[in-house]
């Protein structure tokens, strides 16, 4: 038996996240808009499964690299640099 996809609409993203956060203990402020743009050029331009791999990278770097006050612009700049990444990706394999 399979079972369709849930997909969530965009409003329930902020709900999801919001548990999310609580069962994780975190309450650092996420850039929802930002990090699935990452996601979308990873996915776009190396490979599917490459998007939540990544993505899960870039939170182990931001919460190695960064400090709670310093965190949104160290996630820009992580986020950046794999976007920059990702969009080069193709044009080099």
């Amino acid at each position: 038996m399979t079972e369709t996809p849930k997909h969530l609409p965009p409003e329930a993203l902020d709900a999801w996240l919001a548990e999310a956060k609580r069962v994780l203990e975190i309450d650092d402020e996420i850039d929802i808009a930002a990090l699935l743009d990452v996601a979308k050029d990873v996915a776009h331009n190396v490979a599917r499964p490459a998007a939540p791999l990544t993505t899960f990278a870039l939170g182990l770097a931001l919460g190695r690299q960064s400090s709670a006050s310093d965190s949104p612009e160290a996630f820009s700049r992580l986020a950046e640099l794999v976007t920059a990444r990702a969009l080069s990706w193709e044009q080099e394999s």
